[in-house]
């Protein structure tokens, strides 16, 4: 179903009313204007002094035309007549050009809203600041990380060498998908799909590089071994 522009319906509103207002301008100008300047029907008993006397009636009787009784409403006054008029001219202005405004005017198109995800996708690349300049690195090509007090040693594979950059440990492991990786010691975060070998206290990856397992981080690893047992 086409939705309603209501933008385009108000502006005919308005147009129908300067219409209507201009119609109500003419009547007033036209209908309301004073009888033209022609004798009225005698008054009853008058046409006797019609007979009697070949120049009018008799001096102190009103004129015939006053005499008369009108055809319709009294006319309106020339000065309440005038303010009428150019009260509906302001308001047929006004309304004409609310019209001219609204049919000119674009209307607002509202764009859908995407729909969002129940389960956003996990962010496959991580980025890094270091020599004034932003790092991409893959998720994918992290072997585990070993914290140096302010800074943290990235192992990759792509290169020998580990990229060293100024990052906590416990700002990558909050960043980090916990799906991906898990700190198991407070110098070590290691990438769960590296792990060949594990017990409760160390962990041998696919470099081959033995790491410690901490104490204090033992209960989590071991609940990870059990889920995957």
């Amino acid at each position: 179903m086409k939705p309603v522009n209501k933008q385009k319906w108000t502006a005919y509103a308005l147009i129908i009313i300067t219409l209507a207002l201009l119609a109500v301008t003419i009547w007033l100008i036209l209908a309301q204007r004073p009888p033209m300047d022609r004798p009225g029907p005698p008054p009853e008993g008058m046409e006797q002094f019609e007979g009697l006397r070949p120049d009018g009636p008799p001096p102190g009787l009103p004129p015939f035309e006053e005499m008369a009784p009108p055809d319709g409403p009294r006319p309106l006054k020339p000065e309440a007549k005038m303010a009428v008029v150019s009260l509906l001219v302001v308001l047929m202005t006004l309304s004409a050009l609310a019209a001219i405004r609204l049919l000119r005017k674009k209307p607002a198109v509202v764009s859908p809203e995407p729909p969002v995800s129940s389960s956003p996708e996990a962010p496959s690349t991580i980025h890094f600041k270091t020599d004034y300049k932003t790092v991409t690195v893959a998720l994918a090509d992290i072997r585990y990380i070993e914290s140096m007090s302010e800074y943290v040693k990235i192992y990759l594979d792509s290169q020998p060498d580990p990229l060293v950059v100024l990052y906590s440990l416990k700002r990558l492991s909050a960043e980090l998908p916990a799906s991906r990786f898990m700190r198991i010691h407070r110098s070590y975060i290691v990438a769960l799909d590296r792990i060949r070998e594990a017990n409760a206290s160390s962990v041998v990856l696919d470099s081959p590089v033995t790491l410690p397992v901490g104490e204090s981080y033992r209960p989590a690893f071991k609940e990870y071994l059990a889920s995957r047992s």
